[in-house]
């Protein structure tokens, strides 16, 4: 009588043991992410169909927060479409593997290019 008492101390405190570690190995797992970018505001240009783009990217740790157009001389037909509809789908995917838009394809490619550069330029090192 008295070994089964012990028996069972002992697996009270291996279910626990076992309980803690689980429990250990989902909060590390859970634990934040290394920052992908170095948080700021980042500008950079690239060749449009018609003129030099200019954007500029701001970023926190892990998330394209802004992307704003600060020049361009794009015909207007195309730019409105392309800069109002390609920075929210960035944005909303956080990277820039985003559908250009049909029938501004150069003007789309520019703006995703111009973005990625930026973003290159905000990147933590991996050293």
């Amino acid at each position: 009588m008295m070994c089964e008492g012990k028996v069972k101390g002992l697996r009270g405190y291996f279910s626990l043991t076992f309980f803690l570690i689980i429990m250990i190995v989902l909060m590390v797992g859970c634990s934040e992410r290394a920052p992908i970018y170095i948080p700021g505001t980042y500008i950079n240009e690239t060749e449009g169909y018609y003129s030099t783009l200019r954007v500029s990217v701001t970023v926190d740790q892990s998330h394209i927060t802004q992307i704003e157009i600060l020049s361009h001389e794009e015909p207007e037909l195309l730019a409105n479409v392309v800069f109002e509809e390609l920075p929210k789908a960035i944005m909303k995917k956080n990277n820039i593997d985003v559908d250009v838009i049909s029938g501004a394809t150069y003007t789309s490619e520019a703006l995703i290019d111009a973005v990625k550069k930026a973003l290159e330029q905000a990147k933590v090192d991996e050293e």
